[in-house]
């Protein structure tokens, strides 16, 4: 009894492990069995530490893959399939579905960044997702795509961070990268060296100055001439300049459609 016992907890236990998504999938073999564990491991530390999942996807083609378009009518292409494959796959973290993911499809060169739940689209607003594409596509683009992916996990893990002290990226916002005690105190000595060689270049030009003993070598043989002038007042210009008032779409926050998805595409 106890054997058969122990058989069906094994057989649920793998039936749950089986049905847990990979938070990396690779369907090209972009990364090695060693680079795609790192990112794994990774993305699962992530997730974890903000309960918001984290998700990379590369697929040959996502035609592929048969669902109706019609379902996701709020997004085209690489969008819908996103959603697609997040809502079908994925599904995010706790009941709001919280979660990011980057999608890609390697035959039409296309990418979507999409995030969804309460937590995802706080943390990824629009400016945000453009901010995370910039991490990667120069990396992608020269088919370094460890160092990209990696790149995009150093940023979704302080945009994370920072929507979780309540200050999520955005326009106008900016995340602290440096250490700024160190910024300073390089700042200062660049600050010293460029200010001694200055001194140290006028004081070299001066070397003919000596102290004058009479002030008649400062005056003129024929005299001291005080020529007069005179401003005259002829007319003013005014320029003027219209100010122009930010629309609504740079003011930064998150347009969510229908389906409660952000989205970020483009090609790599």
């Amino acid at each position: 009894m106890k054997k058969l016992s122990f058989i069906f907890l094994f057989l649920f236990l793998s039936l749950n492990l089986w049905a847990v998504p990979s938070l990396v999938h690779d369907d090209c073999g972009l990364l090695s069995n060693v680079e795609l564990s790192e990112l794994q491991t990774r993305v699962a530390q992530i997730s974890e530490n903000y309960n918001c999942g984290v998700y990379i996807v590369v697929v040959k083609n996502m035609d592929d893959f048969v669902f109706d378009y019609e379902i996701y009518s709020d997004a085209f292409g690489i969008e819908a399939f996103a959603q697609y494959y997040f809502f079908n796959e994925l599904k995010g973290v706790g009941d709001s579905g919280d979660g990011i993911l980057l999608i890609m499809s390697m035959k039409e060169r296309d990418y979507d960044i999409m995030a969804h739940g309460n937590l995802g689209n706080y943390a990824f607003t629009d400016y945000g997702k453009s901010k995370l594409a910039d991490s990667f596509l120069d990396y992608f683009g020269e088919g370094e795509w460890y160092r990209g992916f990696s790149a995009y996990l150093n940023k979704v893990d302080r945009f994370l961070d920072a929507a979780a002290q309540g200050t999520p990226v955005d326009v106008g916002t900016r995340i602290k990268e440096h250490n700024l005690p160190l910024s300073i105190a390089a700042g200062l000595i660049f600050g010293f060296i460029f200010a001694l060689i200055t001194c140290l270049s006028m004081k070299s030009g001066m070397k003919s100055v000596h102290t004058a003993r009479i002030a008649s070598n400062f005056i003129a043989q024929d005299g001291i001439k005080i020529p007069i002038q005179k401003d005259i007042f002829t007319h003013n210009t005014v320029v003027r300049q219209v100010i122009q008032s930010s629309s609504s779409s740079s003011g930064g926050g998150t347009h969510i459609n229908s389906s409660g998805s952000s989205h970020h595409s483009g090609k790599f």
